[in-house]
């Protein structure tokens, strides 16, 4: 499969996307103690008129900061679930583990061990993405694992590096978040047109489709039906990392499926918006 050019340009997005994002952080930080925030998020416009109230909301929340411990947990546990099909409690714990699991992994409390793990949580489906990884290692002369664990792990490293941090997430907001669990039948609707006819981002998204998404609309087309669940949250980079005096915020959205099988949420849809760079390894898992 010779797509090694676009995968490329997905780790050279960082340079790109941090110096738009620069803009639109100096263009949208201007006046952080505007209105206070509104319920429900959405209804955000595109037109660069609007984009001051997007800013105005974002940067308005009160964050937490990320940390393994009880305090992280507990707000996810306080976290409403929307339900629009019917899940048990053990499949609800699992998608509040999950949260928990991939703010750790990415944080200070996490590692590149961790991040590893949580990529391969699902397993691999994706073997010539692994290998486009172990080159793009090996052209930047960085450490090459013989394990999938391993070659994660340093291009986990790898991506922080590019981006010049340690790590991605300090502080976490999840107001206005929710478990929004739902069914969907014979044709898949996309996450990405429902962001954006409900204006959640008003522009400069990051996006990830994890292999799975293709093998999920096939099975939809072919008569299953699949229990979805959709989680925004609000996340923050750390400190000292952005060349303004502000940390940059950005919202962040997840679409898992429920695999039955394996008892277990899977990613299906995964976008941040413009804001701040966040280079993970969705794409080649």
């Amino acid at each position: 499969m010779k797509t090694l050019p676009i995968r490329a340009l997905y780790f050279a997005l960082s340079t790109a996307w941090f110096a738009q994002s620069a803009c639109l952080e100096q263009e949208g930080v201007s006046s952080l103690a505007a209105a206070p925030p509104k319920s429900h998020y959405g209804g955000f416009s595109s037109h660069p008129d609007s984009l001051q109230i997007f800013y105005d909301y974002i940067h308005a929340q009160k964050m937490m900061k990320v940390a393994a411990g009880d305090a992280l947990r507990q707000a996810i546990e306080a976290i409403p679930v929307d339900l629009g099909a019917p899940i048990d409690l053990a499949q609800e714990a699992a998608l509040r583990e999950w949260l928990y699991e991939f703010l750790i992994a990415f944080s200070a409390s996490g590692s590149d061990s961790l991040a590893a793990a949580f990529y391969l949580r699902e397993g691999t489906h994706n073997p010539d993405g692994l290998e486009f990884l172990q080159e793009f290692l090996a052209s930047r002369d960085a450490p090459i694992g013989e394990t999938p664990f391993a070659v994660l792990a340093a291009g986990h490293r790898e991506v922080l590096s590019i981006t010049k941090r340690d790590y991605f997430f300090e502080n976490v907001s999840f107001f206005d978040s929710a478990f929004k669990v739902f069914e969907m039948q014979e044709a898949y609707d996309s996450y990405a047109l429902y962001l954006k006819t409900h204006g959640m981002v008003p522009k400069a998204t990051l996006n990830f489709r994890p292999k799975l998404h293709d093998e999920v609309a096939e099975d939809l087309q072919a008569g299953e039906s699949l229990i979805f669940a959709d989680i925004m949250f609000i996340v923050e980079e750390p400190a000292g990392v952005s060349p303004w005096p502000w940390q940059g915020r950005t919202p962040s959205f997840f679409r898992l499926v429920w695999d039955p099988e394996r008892a277990m949420w899977c990613h299906v849809e995964v976008y941040f918006s413009g804001g701040v760079p966040q280079n993970f390894l969705f794409n080649l898992i």
